[in-house]
């Protein structure tokens, strides 16, 4: 027997807890944690339904502007696939995008995006909100 299977049998013993009793007092803590509940509204975000989107916040939290071509790339998008994610990130004001003044390797501007000040906020908070379970 393991020491943490040998822990677990102490405790119940001296609680006098069954195997199942032991599973609703654990599931209460959980339930009843901030961080879980803080979390979950966080996740409800339809910005956050995707993993992509938070991805790219991600991504962009990290160096605050960067090519679309870039974010491709690292997210390994397509063309049209990232320009959807990017629209819906745009729209809930999370990215700002536009167009740089120097010119891309085909003699066209480039595409960059930008995170806001809104989606470096939501994106921290996202962030710190996963940071502090205790797994």
């Amino acid at each position: 027997m393991h020491a943490p299977d040998l822990f677990q049998n102490l405790k119940r013993s001296a609680l006098g807890l069954s195997d199942d009793e032991i599973i609703k007092r654990e599931f209460g803590k959980i339930v009843t944690d901030e961080t879980i509940k803080s979390l979950n509204e966080q996740l409800s975000d339809s910005t956050f339904k995707s993993s992509t989107r938070i991805l790219i916040l991600v991504l962009l939290a990290q160096v605050r502007r960067m090519s679309s071509a870039e974010l491709r790339t690292l997210t390994g998008l397509g063309k049209g696939s990232l320009e959807n994610h990017l629209n819906k990130l745009e729209s809930f004001g999370y990215v700002r995008m536009g167009n740089a003044k120097s010119i891309g390797a085909r003699g066209s501007p480039m595409r960059m995006v930008e995170i806001t000040s809104k989606g470096h906020d939501a994106c921290r908070a996202l962030v710190k909100s996963i940071s502090s379970l205790a797994l």
